[in-house]
């Protein structure tokens, strides 16, 4: 026997399954390098993804495994309960939503938008608030871990909205991502990315330089991070990006410098409007557009380790390997 709350309870547990059950058809828009690998495993969770790109070769492979492919963004929205985007910026996500065809005018009431690119939170904000015109939940939900994460589906999710709607969308969020991190309200998500990139850029400027030093002084590069890996220097930049793409030289991405650029310019742009100063992050975004001009943008970015070198003539690379 149920008491009144217990009774309560039940049924508003009953009533987010069922909503979660009722969730199966999903929208996806954007389908580069994070976006495919996202949308296959949707697909091979078993849920009906229906896809959009500007360009048929981004959709062509994954109707071939059982996409949908629907013609406009306002299709997308039409024929899904969850709307995905992953798109470069929020000026793309703007024409998306609201241009001709866009995904606004496919909308109805109790469907969910999620914006999982890297966006400005006031625009976000701002886009939350037409939505909620329409009785359409937001959630900007952007993620790290690159397109290795993407494909594996281990990416780390930072979404921003209402608890409860996260609740509902979770297991699909637990199919490209395993970490999902609740970190606000609506535009929170985006804040953590922002910083997040910085943070990152600043270390892989930082970790290039002291390789860069290291090689110079006539310490091999791999023998340096292993140390730095196991003591207080540790980092993501030097654990992941110098040993998989540059003691390797493989610089494809990956995460492209370009991509970099964009997130630290939105980082930048935050502060700015913050009043916040960012003396290192400007000398990050320094070193990254020098990178962009050396022609490496469309590299990994771990290529700004390349700037190091060229600037110290040396070659960051395990001394078995370049007769050091």
């Amino acid at each position: 026997r149920f008491c009144n709350n217990d009774k309560t309870k039940y049924s508003r547990r009953m009533s987010a399954l069922l909503e979660v059950e009722m969730m199966q058809k999903i929208g996806f828009i954007g389908l580069g390098i994070m976006g495919t690998p996202m949308a296959r495993l949707l697909l091979k969770a078993g849920y009906q993804v229906n896809i959009y790109a500007r360009t048929d070769v981004h959709v062509k492979p994954l109707a071939e495994e059982g996409g949908i492919a629907r013609q406009t963004p306002k299709e997308i929205a039409e024929h899904s309960d969850v709307i995905i985007t992953m798109l470069p910026d929020s000026r793309v996500v703007e024409e998306v939503m609201f241009g001709e065809n866009g995904v606004y005018e496919g909308l109805d009431e109790g469907k969910i938008f999620m914006d999982m690119g890297s966006s400005d939170y006031a625009n976000t904000q701002r886009i939350s608030k037409k939505l909620e015109k329409k009785g359409v939940r937001m959630l900007d939900a952007p993620v790290t871990g690159g397109a290795k994460g993407a494909a594996e589906g281990t990416l780390t999710i930072m979404v921003g909205g209402n608890v409860d709607t996260l609740e509902q969308v979770r297991p699909i969020l637990e199919v490209m991502g395993d970490k999902i991190i609740p970190v606000g309200p609506v535009g929170s998500g985006d804040i953590a990315k922002a910083c997040n990139q910085m943070l990152f850029a600043l270390n892989l400027s930082a970790a290039s330089e002291v390789l860069a030093l290291a090689v110079k002084a006539g310490l091999d590069p791999q023998v340096l991070m292993s140390v730095v890996n196991s003591g207080s220097g540790e980092s993501f930049a030097g654990r992941v990006k110098m040993e998989n793409f540059t003691f390797k030289r493989n610089f494809k991405p990956g995460f492209t410098t370009d991509l970099m650029a964009k997130d630290v310019d939105m980082a930048l742009d935050m502060a700015r409007s913050l009043q916040v100063p960012m003396k290192l992050g400007n000398l990050a975004r320094e070193n990254i557009r020098v990178a962009q001009n050396c022609g490496f943008g469309s590299d990994d970015c771990s290529s700004i380790v390349r700037v190091a070198e060229q600037e110290s003539d040396v070659v960051i690379q395990p001394f078995a390997d370049n007769d050091k």
